[in-house]
């Protein structure tokens, strides 16, 4: 498939379809709920950290959003790889389910699911 055809209308719905779990999780479930939790505790990770302190919270969601922007750049390459392909799209998904559920116990429980398991 030549690149002309590849980044079309379809392609981009094509594309949106298969990380559905990644918007949900990643980008939607991580970012609410880190922009919930932040007044109950602070942010592990240090990245996020740091971009959250010096540009504030919207910044990481703009992150985030060229994240998948770039992600869809790399996708015809990435899917000539189907077990490649899918390995990725589950390994971010994970990250966002866990991201998510962490920040969602800081905020009901006042306890992290990271410090549950002792890493902080």
């Amino acid at each position: 498939m030549c690149l002309k055809a590849w980044f079309s209308k379809d392609s981009f719905f094509y594309y949106l379809h298969e990380i559905r779990f990644i918007i949900v999780f990643y980008v939607i479930g991580d970012w609410a709920s880190t922009y919930y939790a932040m007044p109950f505790g602070r942010e592990f990770n240090p990245l996020p950290a740091m971009i959250i302190e010096k540009y504030g919270i919207f910044y990481l969601l703009i992150l985030k959003i060229v994240l998948i922007l770039s992600l869809f750049l790399l996708f015809p390459l990435i899917k000539k790889f189907p077990r490649k392909w899918v390995f990725t799209k589950h390994i971010i998904e994970l990250l966002g389910v866990m991201a998510t559920i962490n920040n969602i116990m800081v905020i009901w429980y006042d306890n992290s699911l990271i410090q549950i398991m002792g890493l902080v």
